[in-house]
């Protein structure tokens, strides 16, 4: 009994439970150490998670506010508009045929602005006057912006997330190793005092990590709803912080082997976790297998060579992962509770997406477990699109889930939305209908059996889809930057399009205080620019004089003048939407026949008509960025007789009014390398992104947004960039911030 009596005295010196026999009086003594406490173990990281993302929604919701607020002091201050004949036309460029004049339907919803309204000179806010938060922002995003460097050894390639996720992992892994290996004593001298400290300290931190490991795994989650932040910019969190729990469950399992609990008679402390008759450590092997599959399978490698099959498997595997602790904690330092939260965070998501869902939301009866048709057409380059009219509202630059059961059953891929959503451009389904538009290149799996099903079906067939979304897009609001830069390499362009779209609409509506908006477009081929040939005619008719400004980057066009020629009276005919009726494709499809090529110039001459121009937005006039041409569109408009209140197209809905062509009106017109202008220009060779964007900067207003979606390359050349021009929002007062959004076309 002495003996007994010793042992329990040490056991409370170092702070473990002895046997099943201690009382509740002997546990709550030694509960008074600090290090002991059941709640100090999981706790410290549930702390240290909750200040990040609290941190994290607050600067979120400053931002959020401040674009609001800023907008709507714009619009506020804006002059009473008159319906006078003071409007002013873009000055025709490179591509642009002489204007006939906007028509008369534009003004119905661009009225005319007073030339007279004096510039508002935005200043410097007061709160930034007294507290200095832009430049603190700044000087962080100095530090984040820059992209981690690619670590190649050998073949083998190494490719870390961002700076900002790479400094949050390391943090949590500091933090969680100080927790496990800094508190004393690690091991004890014999396994009858109980489990090593190191092996609870590390488990019950691997069991904590499990609700935060799920929540940042969901498409609905409530940390995007507070961060703003999309699921699959988490998503990087995510699996890091898996790999952060398997490593603290090898710290928790590696102890058990040092000192296995079958030595030293200490076998009966541990009946309450081994009731079944098999393996000591069975129940553990069960919970960290999972686990260990989960981490591997994740890897960047094996997930893109075996995408399919890592869709296929993640979830259910991850619900037996939870199972299995379940049976392994036992509930030991009430670690249920971790567990619990886990299963509620996915009931709740789970909820939540059902609204996510299209064919699944009790809103939108008409596609109520039926889904909703969709069209596929095949693009220039071996690109498709898949167009879905759908009752479902998103915001530019958004993504949706697409699934098409009779082309693949259980496979279900993310594609960025490429179309605007607005009640300008309803479907042809009708009023409450949007067409929604993806477009993406065939690579393998799904894409490759979309592509080959829609080559044998032809382009009049119809498939049922079904839409889950949509899910991310950019938080902020692009219409309250003073200047907006976009960066498109290739298909990058679809995540830009309907953001550009969106943005020229609202300077034309009044609601953007943009003065200046940049288009920078690297691709290998012009026959690229047909899949958003509208887009891009619609932005080039519409947008206010001289805010828009297009540059093109052809890096596959061979150097001869003579396909220089080529290429540029193509993109002329695509922008005018002449659709291969200029002098180019006639000289092309002629080959060189002089005869051939009269012939079909007099059998196309007559499809030839100019497009209605633009003219300056109200808070453009007398900007420093811009010229006034001193032109009256309305006296041609008036004469053509166009009713003010006929239906204006923005472009994507019923064909555009477009006015008679006027007698001076060219019926060809073609690139003349003498007109040249800075508007829309075209180049063959790589954009050298660093010094463009430096260039641009100098001109910036008081906030300037920077977005980028491209190759690995351009994100990494434009996030290196912007972070070095954070310098002048820190030394320049005039400058309060400069923005970057980095999207990922390869989702």
């Amino acid at each position: 009994m002495d003996s007994l009596d010793s042992l329990n005295s040490l056991a409370k010196r170092v702070n473990v439970v002895v046997s099943a026999s201690t009382t509740d009086k002997e546990l709550a003594e030694m509960n008074r150490d600090p290090w002991s406490q059941s709640a100090k173990y999981g706790y410290g990281f549930v702390y240290f998670a909750v200040v990040l993302l609290v941190t994290t929604a607050l600067i979120r919701f400053y931002h959020i506010w401040g674009d609001k607020i800023r907008i709507a002091k714009f619009k506020e201050q804006q002059p009473p508009v008159f319906s006078g004949s003071q409007n002013n036309v873009s000055t025709p460029d490179e591509y642009e045929l002489p204007s006939a004049g906007t028509d008369a339907s534009s003004a119905h919803f661009f009225p005319p602005p007073n030339p007279s309204s004096p510039q508002i000179k935005r200043r410097e806010s007061l709160i930034q006057r007294v507290i200095p938060l832009q430049r603190v922002i700044a000087l962080m995003r100095w530090i984040f912006y820059r992209p981690m460097p690619v670590v190649r050894i050998g073949n083998l390639e190494f490719v870390f997330p961002s700076l900002a996720v790479t400094v949050i992992v390391l943090a949590a892994l500091i933090f969680v190793a100080l927790y496990c290996f800094l508190p004393q004593p690690l091991y004890y001298w014999s396994i009858v005092l109980g489990s090593p400290p190191l092996a609870v300290r590390a488990g019950m931190l691997a069991v904590a990590m499990v609700p935060w490991i799920v929540a940042l795994s969901t498409k609905a989650n409530f940390i995007s709803m507070l961060t703003g932040l999309g699921p699959e910019r988490l998503n990087g969190l995510h699996r890091w912080s898996a790999y952060i729990c398997l490593f603290l469950s090898l710290v928790h399992m590696i102890p058990f082997y040092i000192t296995p609990i079958w030595e030293d008679g200490a076998m009966i402390n541990y009946r309450t976790f081994i009731t079944l008759p098999m393996y000591v450590y069975g129940n553990g092997l069960a919970a960290i297998v999972p686990l260990f599959v989960l981490c591997v399978h994740s890897l960047p490698y094996f997930r893109h060579k075996l995408y399919e099959l890592f869709i296929f498997i993640h979830i259910p595997v991850s619900w037996i992962f939870v199972s299995m602790l379940f049976w392994h904690t036992k509930n030991f330092l009430s670690s249920w509770g971790y567990l619990w939260a886990t299963v509620v965070i996915w009931i709740l998501t789970y909820l939540i997406r059902l609204f996510y869902l299209n064919w699944m939301n009790p809103f939108r009866m008409s596609s109520f477990m039926i889904g909703e048709e969709s069209a596929v057409t095949l693009l220039p380059q071996g690109a498709i699109k898949v167009t879905v009219p759908t009752q479902m509202r998103w915001r530019p630059g958004q993504y949706v889930y697409l699934r098409m059961p009779r082309i693949a059953f259980f496979e279900s891929h993310p594609f960025t939305i490429a179309s605007l959503c607005s009640d300008d451009f309803p479907s042809e389904y009708g009023e409450k209908y949007r067409d929604c538009t993806i477009v993406f290149r065939p690579s393998k799996g799904f894409t490759r059996k979309v592509f080959h099903t829609a080559l044998k079906n032809g382009p009049f067939k119809t498939y049922t889809a079904f839409l889950e979304g949509p899910y991310g897009g950019m938080q902020r609001e692009m219409a309250a930057f003073d200047d907006v830069i976009f960066f498109a390499g290739g298909s990058g362009i679809t995540a830009i399009a309907s953001q550009l779209l969106d943005l020229i609409k609202k300077i034309r509506d009044g609601k953007a205080i943009t003065k200046s908006v940049k288009v920078i477009w690297a691709l290998k081929n012009p026959e690229t620019m047909e899949w958003f040939q509208e887009e891009l005619r619609i932005c080039k008719d519409h947008a206010p004089a001289g805010i828009l400004q297009c540059h093109f980057f052809l890096t596959g066009v061979k150097d001869e003048q003579t396909d220089r020629d080529l290429v540029q009276e193509k993109i002329y005919g695509m922008l005018q939407g002449i659709d291969k009726r200029n002098s180019a494709y006639i000289r092309e499809e002629a080959g060189g026949d002089a005869e051939r090529e009269k012939e079909l110039r007099r059998e196309n001459e007559d499809g030839l008509a100019a497009l209605p121009g633009a003219y300056t937005a109200a808070h453009i006039a007398n900007n420093r960025h811009y010229y006034q041409p001193g032109m009256d569109p309305y006296a041609a408009v008036g004469s053509q007789g166009h009713s003010n209140n006929a239906p204006f197209d923005f472009g994507f809905g019923t064909p555009q009014v477009i006015p008679q062509r006027q007698p001076t009106t060219p019926r060809y017109a073609y690139f003349q390398p003498g007109q040249r202008r800075d508007n829309w220009r075209t180049d063959y060779f790589r954009p050298n992104i660093s010094q463009m964007l430096t260039g641009y900067s100098k001109s910036f207003g008081r906030r300037a947004c920077v977005f980028v979606c491209g190759p690995p390359s351009m994100r990494v050349e434009v996030a290196s960039t912007v972070a070095t021009l954070q310098q002048q929002v820190m030394t320049d007062p005039s400058r309060d911030e400069i923005f970057l959004h980095a999207e990922n076309y390869n989702i």
